[in-house]
């Protein structure tokens, strides 16, 4: 089973458990007005039931989940100019280093703009902008950052389909 396939099935489980859950909360009790009301759909072993199939589902989504960790840190490829790189760290690179590049050079921007800059004297002519960055090279780098992150996305979608799940059939 590929990673893509091990990851469909993850949800098809998810929307199984949610199903029963939505189930068994209708269903665990229900109000009886009048002796002539309709039995309900479930009853208690139904319940008890869907209470077993949910954990079974669960642990069954564990141990999918378990195996993609494994392959995920057990498979190297090449990315970047890199040799040897695991899916895990592209994984870690994708969720966490290019999103905090990505914020700490956004973080530079002039303090004037949008926020309607007022000086402490608002009568002083003198006042002006310093800007302790160039523009030009932030706007340089968050384009090579956001290029970095397609690249990336783009690989790991292709991993994601050509990758077999490790210890799973």
């Amino acid at each position: 089973m590929k990673i893509l396939a091990a990851l469909k099935k993850i949800k098809h489980i998810d929307r199984k458990i949610e199903k029963n859950m939505n189930r068994i909360g209708k269903w665990c009790s229900y109000i009886v007005e009048n002796k002539d009301d309709l039995a309900p759909t479930y009853n208690t072993d139904d319940i008890s039931r869907m209470h077993q199939q949910i954990s079974d589902w669960s642990a069954q989504k564990a141990a999918i989940r378990h195996a993609i960790h494994v392959t995920n840190i057990r498979t190297v490829c090449d990315w970047n100019g890199h040799k040897g790189v695991s899916i895990d760290e592209l994984l870690l690179i994708q969720n966490v280093i290019l999103p905090q590049k990505l914020s700490a050079q956004k973080a530079m921007r002039r303090v004037e703009k949008g926020g309607g800059y007022m000086s402490r004297h608002d009568t002083n002519k003198d006042s002006y902008v310093v800007l302790q960055y160039d523009p030009k090279k932030r706007d340089m780098v968050i384009e090579s950052i956001e290029n970095e992150k397609d690249s990336l996305d783009e690989k790991l979608d292709n991993l994601n389909i050509e990758t077999d799940v490790i210890g799973i059939d």
